[in-house]
């Protein structure tokens, strides 16, 4: 029961927030529309609370970027990642499948956002399109929020991390903010079933930059499955 009311407020909600956001796309500054998904995503953590049963934790405080811009790489388990990740931090950029430009609201929305869109296949062209719109990201001193395995990963699987986050890291030299989280054990990927319990999110402490191409990725990579599986481990 708690799922079923749970996803009947969250997509009513969402649809709502849609509508009252399309008009504001019309507007010249993209503000007001960062300003209602903020808004909008800190509505989604207290439905998550109060209606799903799930409490957001979260941890590394002193390692959430204070200001723009910053990098963040985060684990992706849950359809919900982005959004935690938003109610934190406002005006944020994340690196998200381009296939989402194809719902004409949603896509309306994000690219006001101006939200940094790909072809998950890689490539030199959406190399050059992600460095692209990560640079205009940062002369705006926007947060970027990138995943580095490229898709949603079920708890306990893991996927190669793409270089994709190494190339901003030097481009932007840029410190990363590894983020690890247990949150697919709530909400597992798309699943229409949540489970009650408490998600994490965990801040880590960066990675500064100069490191190589093969050291970045590994400290990456073994940071943020570390924490990952000892954050699942405390949960079960």
């Amino acid at each position: 029961m708690r799922s079923f009311l749970f996803n009947l407020c969250f997509y009513g909600f969402t649809a709502l927030v849609a509508i009252a956001c399309l008009p504001l796309t019309y507007l010249n500054s993209p503000k007001p529309v960062a300003a209602v998904l903020h808004w909008w995503a800190k509505g989604i953590v207290w439905l998550l609370h109060n209606v799903a049963g799930i409490r957001l934790e979260v941890r590394g405080h002193e390692n959430i970027p204070a200001a723009g811009p910053s990098l963040i790489a985060s684990k992706h388990q849950s359809f919900s990642d982005g959004i935690l990740v938003l109610s934190l931090l406002p005006n944020i950029a994340t690196v998200a499948m381009k296939d989402l430009l194809d719902y004409p609201a949603i896509g309306r929305i994000l690219t006001k956002l101006d939200m940094i869109m790909v072809d998950t296949c890689g490539g030199g062209t959406e190399r050059n399109k992600l460095s692209t719109a990560a640079r205009r990201a940062f002369d705006n001193d926007r947060h970027i929020l990138i995943y580095p395995e490229g898709q949603l990963v079920p708890v306990g699987d893991r996927e190669r991390y793409k270089i994709g986050i190494y190339h901003l890291y030097t481009d932007l030299n840029l410190p990363v903010t590894p983020v690890a989280t247990n949150v697919g054990l709530c909400w597992q990927c798309r699943a229409w079933r949540k489970t009650p319990g408490t998600a994490v999110l965990s801040f880590l402490e960066p990675i500064r930059t100069g490191l190589d191409k093969d050291t970045f990725m590994r400290v990456l990579e073994d940071t943020i499955e570390a924490e990952t599986a000892r954050l699942v481990g405390e949960a079960a």
